[in-house]
């Protein structure tokens, strides 16, 4: 499971990454900053966020969470040396996973994050079945196949939803997040571009490095920052 660390004090974080590759958790970003943190948790989108509440002196933590339940629906664990009843009411109003006292118990940590997993699976209704070649996308009472080798990209609709793209010109959609989506499919061949955007690597016609856009029959689709440099690994210049 992949895992945002908020957290504006630099020994606490320590303790907390230490603790996180302990349990074997894969952290995929930290910041001290509301503004950037919220900015990339939208493009990295983690299945959990390790949310301070006090960044900077201030109760930021919990207003930033707010936003991010809002847009993300990201499940929240918060962290915090505060054991005073009106934080912890006002954070309530988020319903974190957990709110763990510093510093941070192995123990607690561990059990909030598996019940963020758990909860993160049951959240997930998927609508696409997989096997090693194909999906099998439910329509109805009909499931309709579809070669994953045909499939050039999948943008996500809406918080809960995703539409995949094939080289036919058709389009389906899925009750599923992209990240979500991306899981399903095979990660060798499929690679995530965007917060909004996961494509089929073997359909790429072009990059365009000036306005950060990819090329696909005929699609552009769009790459974010925070992605650019897995994409780049790909990509071999001569």
């Amino acid at each position: 499971m992949t895992v945002y660390v908020v957290e504006d004090e630099v020994f606490q974080l320590e303790d907390i990454l230490i603790t996180l590759e302990t349990l074997e958790y894969d952290v995929i970003g930290t910041s001290d900053d509301p503004f950037e943190a919220q900015e990339q948790i939208g493009e990295l989108q983690p299945e959990v966020v390790l949310m301070d509440i006090h960044l900077n002196g201030k109760q930021a933590g919990v207003a930033l969470a707010k936003r991010l339940v809002e847009s993300h629906n990201i499940p929240i664990i918060f962290t915090s040396s505060e054991k005073g009843k009106d934080v912890i009411i006002e954070a309530a109003e988020v319903s974190p996973i957990a709110y763990l006292t510093k510093p941070i118990n192995e123990k607690d940590l561990r059990a909030a994050l598996l019940i963020a997993e758990s909860k993160t699976s049951n959240v997930q209704d998927f609508e696409v079945t997989s096997s090693v070649d194909e999906l099998f996308i439910k329509n109805g009472n009909k499931l309709i196949k579809v070669l994953i080798s045909s499939i050039l990209f999948a943008h996500t609709d809406t918080k809960n939803y995703c539409t995949i793209v094939t080289d036919e010109g058709k389009k389906y959609s899925v009750r599923n997040s992209i990240l979500g989506l991306h899981k399903l499919l095979n990660s060798e061949m499929f690679i995530q571009t965007h917060r909004s955007y996961i494509i089929n690597w073997k359909k790429v016609d072009s990059l365009y490095e000036s306005d950060q856009t990819i090329d696909i029959k005929g699609y552009t689709v769009p790459v974010g920052r925070t992605f650019k440099a897995q994409l780049y690994k790909k990509i071999n210049i001569v």
